[in-house]
């Protein structure tokens, strides 16, 4: 009789554990590509949203016209669920010298800014027309950091650029 020769069953389960971790590594570097992908997509929009609100503000100061502000007042907003957790967690508070001037802005103000293209699925975004920050209520998770403030996603982005400097 002839002995055929052929894939041992060693070399199969070798095989196919090889197959488990490509497919595993490549859905992690695709899904770690998507993340920053989302966290830039919200940086862009919150960008967008600083320049039409520094535009506005200076506007509303040069034709000394308050009501050129969009959104409604936080503090006419207090009772919000999402506004009294960002005052609960520190992210915004009473204390803070330009408290009046924040605004938030929902999905129509949004529209009247000329930002509808803007995702607003949950929550707000709530501007400082003096400042010129730029938060979104319900946060954005980056690994295990939540971040809720335009200024926190750019230092983030610097600190990565940074990670990267110091690799090469």
């Amino acid at each position: 009789m002839k002995r055929e020769k052929g894939m041992g069953h060693l070399t199969l389960i070798i095989c196919i554990i090889l197959i488990i971790l490509i497919i595993v590594s490549a859905v992690y570097f695709f899904y770690t590509i998507l993340q920053k992908q989302i966290v830039e997509t919200y940086k862009t929009d919150m960008l967008l949203i600083q320049g039409k609100i520094k535009v506005l503000s200076e506007e509303a100061i040069i034709n000394e016209q308050e009501d050129l502000l969009v959104g409604r007042k936080l503090t006419d907003s207090m009772e919000d669920i999402e506004v009294k957790e960002l005052l609960e967690k520190g992210i915004c508070t009473t204390e803070e010298e330009e408290f009046e001037q924040y605004y938030l802005l929902e999905k129509s103000n949004l529209e009247e800014l000329g930002l509808g293209a803007i995702r607003l699925e949950k929550g707000y975004y709530m501007v400082n027309y003096s400042t010129g920050e730029v938060l979104y209520t319900k946060g954005i998770k980056v690994g295990n950091t939540t971040y809720y403030k335009l200024s926190g996603l750019e230092q983030l982005n610097k600190e990565e650029n940074n990670v990267v400097e110091e690799e090469i």
